[in-house]
């Protein structure tokens, strides 16, 4: 790799890595990309607003009218200064990824890769946000992610810390009869470091996410949703476009333990330019993602694997595990 880039070209690669849509990628050239944007396949697909099964509450028995033995006990409420009777689930949501590009594209998707080379390159990330579920209906979260890269012949760059992020979702609408169940979701980050010149990007995002089960028990199903990624740059010089993501998928549980789920997209990346040097056309990337998902008794995550593939037209490939980590269940 050269050790030396003209100064113009480092500004617009720090730039095409502090929006939080970038991942791995290889170096465009001054006014063109060669071959349309790599789509990260797990862009689509949001946690925020996973399943959780309907269990049904036995009916409780008529308490007899005379219960002398009861007489003294505590009227359903806590005594003063009582700890609370459970505590919300939380847990780290830990997140460990590896990704294949081929060279002379850009990467788009939720998870940043940030390095860019002209080369075909290999990269890891790892997420991991506290994320508390204060109900069946609403989580938030808030943590940070890193990452590092590859090119051949070159050794794994130092894995260093990227980003911090805080967002939730919450199921606004849950399904009855033929309406699905609707979630909102939203998130903002940010990078540690400036990506040029004291230069700071701010990147927002949304989604909606519609899931409509087949059965009480939610073991199949159809979902679908959209998503919306704004960055904001804090200097004239520069400007993202906007990054837009739509899916269709489903799920099927051929057990009480395993869920298996898959997805279908696109993504689209408005283009963005630097200082009138970098232009990067708009581009419209397809994608594939399937997910293995290992659950307990209560429905909560210990394990999950998924595999995306997107095109760029060349195939790119991302393998994500999650390994939840969990303070409280």
């Amino acid at each position: 790799m050269p050790t030396a880039r003209p100064l113009w070209l480092i500004l617009a690669i720090s730039l095409c890595g502090a929006f939080s849509g970038a991942s791995a990628a290889g170096t465009p050239q001054v006014g063109d990309v060669d071959g349309p944007a790599a789509g990260d396949a797990a862009a689509a697909r949001v946690k925020a607003g996973a399943r959780t099964r309907t269990t049904s509450k036995a009916d409780e028995s008529a308490a007899s009218p005379d219960d002398d033995d009861n007489d003294n006990d505590d009227d359903g409420g806590s005594a003063p200064g009582a700890p609370p009777d459970s505590w919300p689930t939380t847990y780290l949501d830990l997140e460990t990824g590896w990704s294949s590009t081929p060279g002379n594209t850009i990467g788009l998707g939720r998870n940043n890769l940030r390095f860019l080379t002209g080369e075909k390159s290999r990269g890891f990330y790892m997420s991991a946000p506290l994320t508390i579920e204060l109900s069946d209906r609403l989580s938030v979260f808030a943590g940070l992610d890193g990452s590092g890269s590859q090119t051949p012949g070159d050794k794994w760059s130092k894995f260093t810390p990227a980003s911090w992020s805080v967002g939730g979702s919450a199921e606004i609408i849950g399904q009855s009869g033929f309406m699905p169940g609707v979630t909102l979701s939203a998130s903002v980050s940010r990078p540690f470091e400036p990506i040029a010149l004291g230069v700071f990007s701010t990147t927002w995002t949304g989604g909606v996410d519609l899931d409509y089960a087949f059965d009480a028990d939610q073991t199949r199903g159809l979902t679908a949703g959209v998503s919306y990624s704004r960055t904001q740059v804090s200097s004239s010089f520069a400007r993202v476009g906007a990054q837009l993501g739509g899916y269709i998928g489903g799920y099927w549980s051929p057990s009480n333990l395993v869920n298996l789920s898959a997805q279908v997209g696109v993504q689209y990346f408005g283009g963005a330019e630097a200082a009138s040097l970098l232009r990067l056309k708009p581009v419209t990337t397809p994608y594939v993602l399937v997910e293995l998902e290992h659950v307990d008794d209560d429905d909560n995550r210990v394990f999950a694997m998924n595999l995306g593939l997107g095109w760029s037209p060349k195939p790119v490939v991302q393998f994500t595990i999650s390994t939840p980590l969990y303070l409280a269940r």
